[in-house]
């Protein structure tokens, strides 16, 4: 009868194996190990359900919400904005600073929360250039995972090492000990990237192919399209109310919205409406032709201030368009724009109607046929809801500018105080999972998400996927199966080439870090590399640092660390893709480690 070790042997076989395959869901395999685990008897129920309690879940939980925050109120357009500035929609200039910066970012804070935080990111870079996200989610979580080899607080691992080399010779590491091998490592794995890993993460396109996605039209290309000339945006230098503000109105060409700064500084966008006064200072923006455009700018207490295509970012989260077709089938059939009274039901403004390939010049009192098109501007919570009324209009396009939208842009400085608050506090030494749950509380009595939208901002399936998997590192560890793996290592390598039983630590380490966490596989292996060094009579130093830098070095496992699988789901990425992208990235930073550690830490 097999032992309850080689039961967990096997069931990390068919684990892999089923991951492999691809033709089992993740989440779903944890739960079988999980079950199998408990009806084996090799954990108790208690111990099987125990990760579903571990503080990681709750964290991960919280960073789902504050990952939410930042994407709904434009902290992560803002981020994406300044490195595709850098970048210039270049794959390799993109993917260096995420990868570099979740790096510099981990080695700080939490890894995980940071990987969490840059989701979002890589999501909004992603669409903004076509580029597949694929290629650029795994770089990122691997340069957070890397963060563990920079500093002493990179990773909790690193104090059991530091602990292991204080208990044997009296002098722990230092916070920037072995800093110079982790920046070696993180540049090698950047060229690894840029030369070679970025070409085995699948078609460089969203689309799926090697060629730039066709993309939806621009704001000007929809605009011109339906015959609008010009779209201004202008400030006001005198107030118009009253008898006036209608006088105004009568005299420029249509006014499509009006942005006024409020006590605070923040900014109320509203959709123009008959008799609305203006204030000096007033932004507004008027649609036209050539001619009634340069006649109006030429008006005393006018002054020009941009293109609205070229302040696009302004103007984004609050004022959109779309184009709309009138249903074969309509209510509206016979009834002009004027009858439908548009802006009061729909809350929308109808810019321009073309019918058959051409515009409408004077469309007010045009009776509406089937197949009509219409460009209608307003708030895009009221364009969102005319998708409600099919059985008038159904929805043909939206400008690609749409998806650099934000729902609560007036709220990025709420976002980024909580943010920049959970960081601080977490290193002023309180825990990450409470900073991160305070965070996403935060986050939701301030209104920049509301409790609806945290909660569906939770992967279920990442939470899943994490405790499920968690209990076979217990397993592993009450079965002796551990120790098991450590013995034979040791024996195979022998105790007369130091340089050898180092590879052996480093694999060892590496291996277990593939089921176990980071933190116990340090914990469980630092003290026995330092103390085989010592009978060997030769430096632990190196040995230590060889354990450090392989415990963050999980690159070939999607359960290695919750690091790596946060991102499996939004990259759509299988088992394959971290065997095909981690192998030779293991490989790589081992040879690096084998070689580079013994000439700057000698035995």
């Amino acid at each position: 009868m097999p032992s309850d070790a080689t039961i967990v042997f096997y069931l990390i076989g068919l684990t892999a194996i089923m991951m492999a395959s691809n033709r089992v869901r993740y989440d779903l395999i944890a739960l079988l190990v999980l079950v199998t685990l408990a009806l084996t008897g090799i954990l108790t129920p208690t111990e099987a359900v125990a990760g579903f309690g571990a503080t990681i879940i709750i964290m991960v939980a919280g960073l789902f919400v504050v990952g939410e925050m930042l994407d709904r109120t434009g902290v992560a357009r803002t981020v994406g904005d300044l490195i595709l500035k850098q970048g210039k929609g270049d794959e390799v200039r993109l993917m260096i600073p995420l990868c570099a910066g979740a790096a510099l970012l981990g080695s700080v804070m939490s890894s995980t929360a940071v990987v969490a935080i840059f989701i979002p990111i890589v999501m909004r870079v992603a669409r903004d250039t076509g580029i597949n996200a694929a290629r650029l989610l795994m770089p990122m979580s691997f340069g957070a995972l890397l963060s563990g080899m920079l500093t002493l607080i990179g990773t909790p691992g690193n104090l059991a090492v530091s602990d292991a080399l204080r208990d044997a010779t009296g002098e722990p590491l230092g916070f920037f000990s072995f800093s110079l091998i982790g920046f070696i490592v993180l540049a090698g794995t950047l060229v690894f990237f840029a030369f070679v890993g970025r070409h085995l993460l699948g078609p460089k396109y969203a689309d799926g192919s090697d060629q730039p996605r066709t993309r939806s039209r621009s704001f000007a290309e929809m605009y011109r399209d339906h015959g609008v000339e010009r779209v201004e945006v202008l400030r006001l230098e005198h107030a118009y109310e009253g008898a006036a503000a209608r006088e105004f109105e009568l005299s420029a060409p249509r006014i499509l919205a009006r942005r006024r700064r409020g006590p605070r500084g923040n900014a109320n966008t509203s959709l123009y409406s008959s008799g609305m006064d203006f204030q000096p200072g007033d932004l507004i923006v008027v649609v036209g032709s050539e001619a009634e455009m340069a006649a109006f700018r030429d008006r005393p207490g006018i002054e020009f201030v941009s293109s609205f295509y070229d302040d696009m970012n302004a103007w984004i989260d609050t004022l959109g368009i779309m184009e709309v077709m009138v249903h074969p089938e309509a209510s509206v059939l016979g009834q002009t724009i004027e009858d439908l009274e548009f802006r009061s039901v729909y809350g929308l403004e109808v810019l321009a109607l073309k019918r058959g390939p051409d515009p409408v010049a004077s469309f007010k009192d045009e009776k509406l046929r089937k197949s009509d098109r219409l460009l209608v501007a307003g708030k895009w919570t009221k364009l969102d809801r005319i998708n409600s009324r099919s059985r008038d209009f159904v929805v043909l396009e939206e400008p690609a500018e749409r998806a650099l939208s934000v729902p609560n842009s007036n709220k990025l400085w709420i976002a980024m105080i909580i943010l920049f608050t959970m960081i601080a506090v977490s290193l002023g030494g309180m825990s990450i999972t409470i900073a991160v749950i305070l965070a996403a509380i935060a986050a939701v009595l301030t209104g920049t998400v509301s409790t609806n939208q945290a909660y569906r901002s939770i992967k279920l399936e990442t939470l899943v996927l994490i405790a499920g998997m968690l209990p076979l590192a217990t397993a592993l560890d009450k079965t002796g199966g551990t120790e098991i793996i450590v013995d034979g290592l040791i024996s195979m390598a022998g105790a007369e080439n130091p340089r050898a039983v180092m590879f052996a630590m480093f694999f060892l380490t590496m291996s277990l870090s593939w089921i176990l966490s980071n933190t116990a596989t340090l914990v469980l292996v630092a003290p026995i590399a330092v103390n085989a060094a010592i009978s060997m009579g030769v430096s632990p130093m190196p040995m230590a640092i060889a354990v450090l830098v392989a415990g963050s070095a999980g690159f070939a496992s999607p359960v290695s660390s919750p690091v790596v699988t946060l991102v499996v789901n939004p990259g759509g990425y299988k088992f394959i893709d971290f065997l095909k992208c981690g192998l030779p990235l293991t490989v790589l930073v081992m040879l690096i480690a084998i070689f580079v550690i013994p000439l700057v830490f000698p035995f």
